[in-house]
């Protein structure tokens, strides 16, 4: 063979075994076959094998398996995102025509999904009281094809009772979707409490460096998987090996990431609780929570995120206080190593549900940092607060 040919043509590799712990990154575009048989078949292949690059490699298919492994789910799809997971749940369970149903609590991106692209479709979408439980079947009609749950819910963190609106549900003929990313399956488990879509967003604790876009939806019927795989083919959703690789990487270490930041969270949300301006503490694992019996009786453990609820009077210096944070940069995710703080000017839109307070609310992520270091941080930035209390809220405390 001449040079060039000899560029691009395969080496006889070496010859001595070689095994490593780390997944291999297998790259594709292209997929070879090898005979024309197994070339006309390869659309069956985008199921459980290989057709396409963009459909799958081994790199996500072994993420996948274990994904489906820890969810106790028949398959998991891997997706670019958490909210292209939501988005495509939703356009395979419900047709032009039916509804879906939302908690009042659902990750805000999704009320303008449902407004404005899901109408377009001719696809209604309500939403209810996250705390309804079995009441749920008061708001079920013939024409409700899926009920979306997420618990705790976005910001304001109420735990639902998912096995009750599971019930509810499918006595009515409606799917049931959880977003299930601040517990992950480590600490719940949607498909073993009724649900029918489990859905993560692997870009937060699962991938846990803050570096990776990727969701997943896992289902315990195989049938549903092959629709959410045909979906996914329709809309061109595939996830490429690399990334595939990080999110396998952060898997790895999940369980003590999660140990570790739920530890300090639970400290630090108890601590919080005390300060000046701080009206309520939004943590699961805090008596007080709403949902907090159901959250003892369904969840394994908790996490690193919860909210605060501070005075009205805090307003003036809020942003004075959170830019004065050393351990804590302002980002609107969480699940990663770095801690986080999201800041709200009031309480997050509810419409069937609505909240009490009209506070700032602010959202801390823990991550891995030490909990004392942490605590110091945010002891300054409460006593920035309370210097600049008003003399009116000092009586009224």
């Amino acid at each position: 063979m001449r040079d060039p040919t000899l560029c691009v043509t395969p080496g006889d590799g070496a010859t001595a075994p070689f095994e490593s712990l780390a997944v291999p990154v297998q790259r594709a575009s292209t997929i070879v076959f090898p005979t024309v048989a197994a070339y006309q078949g390869r659309r069956e292949a985008i199921y459980d094998g290989y057709s396409y690059g963009l459909y799958g490699t081994p790199t996500s298919r072994e993420l996948e398996t274990r994904l489906a492994r820890l969810e106790g789910a028949e398959r998991t799809l891997a997706l670019p995102s958490g909210f292209s997971a939501i988005a495509l749940t939703t356009l395979a369970a419900a047709a032009p025509g039916q509804e879906v149903l939302f908690p009042d609590t659902i990750y805000d991106t999704v009320r303008p999904f449902a407004d404005r692209f899901l109408a377009g479709l001719g696809i209604g979408s309500r939403y209810y009281d996250p705390m309804l439980g079995a009441a749920l079947a008061g708001e079920l009609a013939d024409e409700t094809a899926l009920v979306w749950v997420e618990s705790p819910g976005s910001m304001t963190m109420e735990v639902q009772d998912v096995p009750a609106i599971a019930t509810a549900a499918h006595a009515r003929g409606a799917k049931v979707a959880a977003d299930n990313t601040w517990a992950t399956s480590l600490r719940f488990k949607p498909l073993a409490h009724g649900v029918d879509f489990s859905v993560c967003a692997l870009s937060k604790y699962v991938a846990g460096h803050s570096d990776v876009m990727m969701g997943s939806v896992s289902v315990a019927d195989v049938d549903l998987y092959r629709r959410l795989k045909d979906h996914s083919r329709f809309l061109g959703l595939g996830v490429s090996a690399d990334e595939a690789s990080l999110v396998l990487r952060g898997l790895e270490t999940l369980a003590v990431r999660m140990d570790r930041a739920a530890a300090s969270a639970e400290r630090l949300a108890a601590w919080a609780a005390g300060q000046p301006g701080v009206a309520e503490v939004r943590f699961p694992a805090i008596a007080s929570n709403p949902g907090h019996a159901v959250f003892k009786r369904d969840f394994s453990g908790g996490a690193g995120l919860f909210s605060v609820f501070l005075e009205d009077w805090t307003r003036p210096v809020l942003a004075e206080a959170i830019e004065s944070l050393k351990l804590f940069p302002i980002g609107a995710s969480w699940g990663g190593t770095r801690s986080l703080v999201a800041v709200l000017d009031g309480p997050p839109l509810r419409t069937v549900a609505p909240l009490s307070h009209r506070g700032p609310v602010v959202r801390f992520s823990i991550g891995l940092e030490d909990p004392e270091d942490l605590q110091a941080d945010l002891a300054a930035a409460f006593a920035r607060l309370a210097a600049a209390r008003p003399r009116t809220a000092e009586r009224r405390a």
